[in-house]
């Protein structure tokens, strides 16, 4: 471990799946104190641990010299029973870790996600029936109890190792957003880096693999008896998380 401890992750994006991780792990490379481990999805605290330290070490040998080095794994983050584990083996291992933390307003992330999987296993069941479903209700609308998952990392690392910022921000104000998130890791803001980031100012549209699937599934409609099923479980948390970020409690329209 110690051989390894120069060039290992010193902080790692956990979540949550579709808020826009992908789009940042894409563009923060492009800022000169950054390396993003290849596959930026490692996967190395969850179902991936058993191929051991060197492996992950392998992934960000290329990133030694640069300042900060990250992954995201947003199956940290997820209701994933191989993830349960995450943030102790997280502690243990890199108690000094920084923590960046995407959340989405929680209906639209879980039409996004429903997306992404029936695109990608068909026969994943039907939108109206997502409460119906065990795994479907603890994987997908668990992922948007965001409030919940984070507690599992907050019982090991303190409030000033976590980052939490909205996919909202990143769109709408992405400067300002992207400068506080550079703040807190400790990287550069000069406005020359900034630029590298942007496309004439806005968040580029960075295509995943998982995009060509959720393409071919139209966007599935609420039924007033699926909304209310899902906002009973998700609102409570969506508040605590807002008021959490210092954030107003209708940031999100529920």
């Amino acid at each position: 471990m110690q051989a390894l401890g120069r060039r290992l992750p010193n902080f790692i994006i956990i979540g949550a799946a579709k808020s826009a991780t992908t789009t940042l792990t894409s563009i923060l490379p492009r800022h000169p104190d950054f390396f993003i481990s290849k596959p930026k999805e490692p996967k190395f605290f969850g179902r991936r641990y058993d191929m051991g330290w060197k492996w992950y070490g392998r992934l960000f040998k290329a990133g030694k010299a640069c300042k900060l080095r990250g992954e995201g794994s947003t199956m940290y983050a997820s209701a994933l029973k191989s993830s349960t584990n995450a943030p102790a083996l997280m502690h243990r291992y890199l108690p000094n870790l920084k923590l960046v933390y995407v959340v989405r307003h929680p209906l639209d992330r879980i039409v996004s996600q429903w997306r992404h999987r029936k695109g990608r296993q068909p026969g994943t069941r039907d939108f109206s029936g997502l409460m119906n479903s065990g795994h479907l209700r603890r994987l997908v609308v668990g992922c948007s109890l965001y409030h919940e998952r984070l507690q599992a990392f907050r019982k090991f690392y303190p409030d000033d190792q976590i980052h939490c910022l909205t996919f909202e921000d990143l769109i709408a104000a992405p400067r300002p957003t992207l400068t506080a998130l550079l703040n807190f890791l400790g990287a550069s803001t000069d406005p020359e880096y900034l630029d590298l980031l942007l496309d004439d100012g806005q968040l580029p549209r960075v295509n995943e693999a998982g995009d060509k699937g959720r393409a071919m599934v139209a966007a599935p409609a609420w039924t007033d008896k699926l909304r209310s099923q899902v906002l009973e479980v998700v609102r409570p948390d969506a508040e605590q998380m807002l008021a959490y970020m210092g954030k107003p409690l209708d940031t999100w329209k529920l």
